[in-house]
């Protein structure tokens, strides 16, 4: 019986073809040691070592392809016995991995059905999960102020009850949810509870300027009122004035011409005079000026006095209570008028009380209608004061 060749066993020590190679490359060495070169024997000496080493070189080399030739040729028939061996087994192999494929897909048919089955159902459940707070989140959108009550029971008795048990594993999906919804449902009541407290108050705004309105329409006519009076006096004082002017422009003219008489007469005391009455007609253009200037003052201080009112009015709008106390203030200037105008009346009485005293000296008569202006004067600057007080 032959024994069988086994590959581990081969070692490249062994082939023939290396065989004494070892000793023949050591020999080679030996006979050719290394060469100096320092002339041209040196020289010739080193070239014929060097070529016999590379003959030892290239001779081991040319064996290795030799022997590279030879396995392959031996590799080519081991695949071709390895190739008829393996042919007896594969058409059973492949059989048999169809098969197992086959099965494998069945399974895999079975785990996805499962799978999209498992999906369907957590899809069912959140689908009811939205469907539930996508309307309990249109309830709150559509809710009103007046529908805030019936909307909570509605929750309470509804939407709050729900059995989570229908939600499996995604309960904690719908409670987190559901605290979502309950926050937006105390914020839409906040916002609406804002609302109707702004609609309230702009209704009670609205009353109040309203009546803010009236009160002020009613200060204006009273104050035009006001005005029409005082414009009625004034026109009155005016046309005292002017007439006392009037009267005064004849009796300078009687005066002027009684002077003129008795320029014959008296030449240089008629020129004394007339330097006089020069100085007293100076005296009585400033007073005129300063009458003028009076009159100017007082309408001044009227005006003043009614902007200080429109004032004291636009605070009362602003102010309520500044309002009543204007109003009070008000009364009590009413309460005062017909004192005032017995005061005023008085005034104006006590120049008429005694019938003028005729002079006949034209000198003091002179003096004493000057001195009568002034009075006349000081008694209009009174009853003004009297007129303005508060």
């Amino acid at each position: 019986m032959n024994e069988l060749l086994k590959i581990e066993n081969l070692k490249a020590s062994n082939l023939p073809e290396l065989q004494g190679m070892r000793e023949k490359q050591l020999q080679t060495i030996k006979d050719n040691p290394y060469v100096e070169i320092v002339d041209n024997k040196s020289y010739d000496d080193a070239k014929r070592a060097r070529t016999a080493l590379v003959t030892a070189r290239t001779e081991i080399q040319n064996q290795d392809k030799l022997i590279a030739s030879k396995i392959q040729e031996f590799r080519k028939s081991v695949s071709t016995v390895s190739e008829e061996l393996i042919s007896i087994t594969r058409p059973h192999e492949e059989k048999q991995q169809q098969e197992v494929k086959r099965w494998e897909k069945v399974k895999e048919e079975e785990r996805q059905e499962r799978l999209r089955q498992e999906e369907e159902r957590k899809n069912n459940i959140r689908n009811s999960i939205s469907c539930i707070i996508d309307e309990a989140y249109m309830k709150i959108n559509k809710c009103s102020f007046e529908t805030i009550d019936s909307l909570k029971v509605d929750f309470e008795e509804g939407l709050y009850k729900t059995e989570l048990s229908q939600f499996e594993e995604f309960e904690l999906d719908f409670n987190e949810k559901l605290i979502q919804l309950k926050n937006a449902f105390s914020s839409k009541i906040k916002t609406l509870e804002e609302v109707e407290a702004q609609r309230l108050e702009k209704i009670r705004l609205e009353a109040e300027s309203k009546k803010l309105e009236e009160e002020k329409a009613k200060l204006e006519a009273e104050r035009k009122a006001e005005e029409e009076r005082l414009k009625k006096i004034k026109d009155e004082q005016e046309a005292s004035l002017n007439a006392e002017r009037e009267k005064l422009a004849k009796e300078k003219a009687r005066q002027e011409a009684e002077l003129k008489a008795k320029e014959d007469e008296a030449r240089k005391i008629r020129e004394a005079e007339e330097e006089k009455l020069k100085k007293e007609r100076e005296e009585v253009e400033t007073e005129k000026k300063h009458l003028a200037k009076l009159e100017a003052d007082k309408a001044a201080k009227e005006e003043a006095e009614r902007k200080a009112k429109e004032e004291e009015e636009k605070k009362a709008k602003e102010k309520a209570e500044a309002d009543a106390k204007a109003k009070l203030e008000t009364e009590r200037l009413e309460a005062l008028k017909p004192d005032k105008q017995k005061a005023i009346e008085y005034l104006e009485s006590i120049t008429g009380s005694i019938s003028r005293p005729e002079i006949k000296d034209e000198k003091l008569k002179l003096h004493y209608l000057r001195s009568l202006e002034k009075i006349q004067q000081s008694i209009s600057d009174a009853a003004s004061s009297i007129k303005n007080f508060k």
